[in-house]
């Protein structure tokens, strides 16, 4: 398979996670459970409040990925998916394949996580 036809199938995958993502948006909220643990005892209120904060972070995690998918389906539309924000040159289709959000290739990533190290 030739380059192109590997990253358009990465933008198929893309708009079908973010479909999925879409789809999925709102559907954690459970008011009968918040009723229930309104009414019910400690243990309860103890275990709606676990469920609800990992309710949350669940829900921000995704939206986090729907902003990311988002930017790539923009990079392919302006013909710029691929490519690194750092080097400017072509990011392996491989890694591109295990990463398909990522934005660098493994030597710029490595740059900056060098420039963050503490």
């Amino acid at each position: 398979m030739t380059r192109p036809e590997r990253l358009e199938k990465l933008r198929v995958a893309l708009l079908t996670r973010r479909d999925e993502l879409r789809g999925r948006a709102g559907q954690s909220f459970d008011p009968k459970g918040e009723t229930y643990a309104a009414n019910g005892d400690a243990a309860d209120i103890a275990q709606y409040n676990v469920s609800s904060d990992l309710d949350s972070h669940l829900i921000s995690m995704e939206a986090d990925e729907l902003s990311e998918i988002e930017l790539a389906l923009k990079k392919f539309s302006e013909g710029s998916y691929g490519v690194c924000e750092f080097t400017g040159k072509p990011i392996p289709i491989a890694r591109l394949e295990a990463m398909p959000l990522t934005r660098y290739s493994v030597e710029a990533q490595r740059e900056a996580e060098k420039a963050t190290a503490w």
